[in-house]
């Protein structure tokens, strides 16, 4: 038998919400297009204005959080669900040129992510941990649905 790897829960949270607060929130409608649905990387990366090779990385980086492709699958809607209300902290004004919506520095998009690690660690703590509460609540109700199949068959 096969052993899957543990899904890595709280890293994968973390990816995510450095990414949708450091300006990428289109990446989990990538992921999901490029691999829940199966689209093609080249018609997913135009869309959203990124390389196949940007994306492909994402995925890369998502699927060996969660332990195989299949399980990264089913976690990319989790992780959309549970990140739903998370607006990015810096935006994308032209080009590589970005803006922080708190502090109003412009940031070149290689530093966006380094930025909200280093001088918005409080929003990103709070993002983390309210991504983390919306997955545990997911857990209680898989559980209670569970137990209610239980009983009643």
């Amino acid at each position: 038998m096969v052993s899957m790897k543990q899904i890595d829960v709280k890293s994968l949270v973390n990816y995510v919400a450095l990414k949708v607060l450091g300006g990428n929130d289109y990446l989990l409608n990538a992921l999901e297009e490029y691999l829940v649905k199966g689209e093609g990387p080249a018609t997913v990366a135009y869309r959203y204005n990124i390389s196949k090779h940007q994306l492909r990385g994402y995925a890369q980086r998502i699927i060996e959080k969660s332990g195989g492709e299949p399980r990264a699958r089913k976690v990319v809607p989790i992780l959309k669900e549970i990140s739903r209300d998370l607006k990015p902290l810096v935006r994308r004004a032209e080009g590589n040129i970005y803006t922080c919506e708190i502090c109003n520095l412009t940031l070149s998009g290689d530093d966006a992510e380094e930025h909200v690690k280093e001088s918005h660690k409080d929003v990103l703590a709070l993002a983390i941990k309210n991504m983390m509460e919306r997955i545990e609540r997911i857990r209680q109700e898989l559980k209670a649905k569970k137990a209610q199949v239980l009983v009643t068959n």
